[in-house]
């Protein structure tokens, strides 16, 4: 009964918010740090880039975005934030869901909308959540490990990622 609750009030929350904004007449686009466009992951300097797919309706994707958190905290101790490049993809959400979920979660990598699904459509049909690595060979992005859930899997998966 709580998980619907929430998920309720995340949804009416969502609705609400974009209602008023359509209202006042203001973008739902919002000018954070932590906002960035889909092409950038694609520019990276960095090795490797994480992608971490969630829907801001998932609860499965709510109740896993502490694990990333976690992931990306722990590359950021060990020095290698310069080696490995974090980006959450926002399945189907727009630029307002987004920066919610970046909000409601405390996620400091970028976060970025793909409501026409134009990012998530290169790599298959799924569902979220969906933490997928890229290396770049050849100078193009390749995947090299995929996961559907890290919960209590962080160390194995920075293992996977940080070689």
């Amino acid at each position: 009964m709580k998980k619907w609750m929430t998920t309720m009030v995340t949804l009416l929350s969502g609705i609400a918010l974009v209602m008023i904004s359509s209202c006042a007449g203001t973008s739902t686009e919002t000018s954070t740090p932590n906002k960035t466009n889909e092409a950038d992951y694609r520019r990276s300097n960095a090795e490797v880039v994480v992608l971490s797919f969630f829907d801001m309706y998932c609860p499965h994707c709510q109740k896993i975005a502490k694990h990333v958190n976690a992931l990306h905290a722990m590359t950021q101790r060990r020095g290698l934030s310069q080696k490995i490049d974090f980006y959450a993809i926002g399945w189907n959400n727009s630029p307002l869901e987004a920066e919610m979920y970046r909000k409601r979660y405390s996620v400091t990598y970028p976060v970025v909308s793909d409501k026409d699904r134009s990012i998530s459509s290169r790599f298959g049909k799924f569902r979220p959540p969906l933490l997928i690595a890229l290396r770049k060979q050849g100078g193009q992005w390749k995947e090299f490990y995929r996961v559907v859930d890290i919960s209590g899997k962080t160390d194995e998966v920075f293992s996977q990622i940080s070689r």
